[in-house]
């Protein structure tokens, strides 16, 4: 089991009440309401969610697991036919998605892309007529006519489902801490499964534009984290 000293022992608990009040900060400003949706949010503001969401998450993640870490895991049972991670039946893909389910949070971090990504397509650039008759509208745009700019509304859904899903986390731990419980029981059966976390933080984890307390803080719990990992024991 995991034994941390005082020092870390306080450093871990600081770190989750900086992050639960982080989170229900950012989940305040987004004015969600009483259904909790919002479909829509400038890219600008897109951008600036996602870089918390990958901060607040990784180091939640670490944190759960230490927090797991630190009393035995649970017996679990690893089936012969069950189904390998990642992978879903072709019946629960047939099953229609509800409306206002809650979202769950992830457990593990977010596995790297190993497929590049295909190049961009580019359009000749060609002039062609912007009035082609007087009683018909103008044609639609050309894909990269126009650049995209900070304030244009993009899909948000996704995002919105993450920072619920981070809040209800701190709003009810228990069952979170006894789901990575039960992941990590089950990943030191199987050598197959991965680990939940990655090797290295994600670069908005540990980017030079946060509070250097708070980066070290996390680098510090990251390291930690992964070299209690390396040698867990289920007894």
């Amino acid at each position: 089991m995991f034994q941390p000293d005082q020092a870390l022992r306080s450093l871990i608990l600081v770190s989750w009440r900086r992050t639960d009040y982080y989170v229900q900060q950012l989940v305040s400003g987004l004015k969600l309401g009483i259904t909790g949706c919002r479909p829509f949010l400038k890219r600008s503001e897109c951008i600036r969610l996602r870089r918390q969401l990958v901060r607040l998450e990784t180091l939640t993640r670490r944190v759960l697991v230490l927090f797991v870490l630190e009393c035995p895991l649970p017996h679990v049972t690893v089936r012969a036919g069950q189904a390998a991670p990642g992978r879903r039946s072709s019946r629960s893909g047939s099953t229609p998605r509800r409306f206002f389910t809650p979202p769950t949070f992830r457990l593990a971090d977010p596995r790297p892309r190993t497929t590049p990504l295909p190049p961009p397509r580019r359009t000749p650039q060609t002039l062609r007529p912007r009035l082609l008759y007087l009683d018909q509208p103008l044609p639609p745009p050309e894909p990269g006519e126009f650049p995209p700019l900070a304030d244009d509304l993009v899909p948000a859904t996704p995002l919105i489902r993450r920072a619920r899903a981070l809040k209800a986390l701190f709003d009810d731990p228990a069952p979170h801490i006894a789901r990575m419980a039960r992941r990590l029981a089950r990943a030191r059966l199987s050598p197959t499964r991965p680990l939940p976390l990655a090797g290295r933080l994600p670069p908005a984890a540990r980017t030079r534009r946060q509070d250097a307390t708070e980066r070290d803080a996390a680098l510090e719990i990251h390291r930690v984290a992964c070299l209690a990992l390396a040698h867990f024991d289920t007894s």
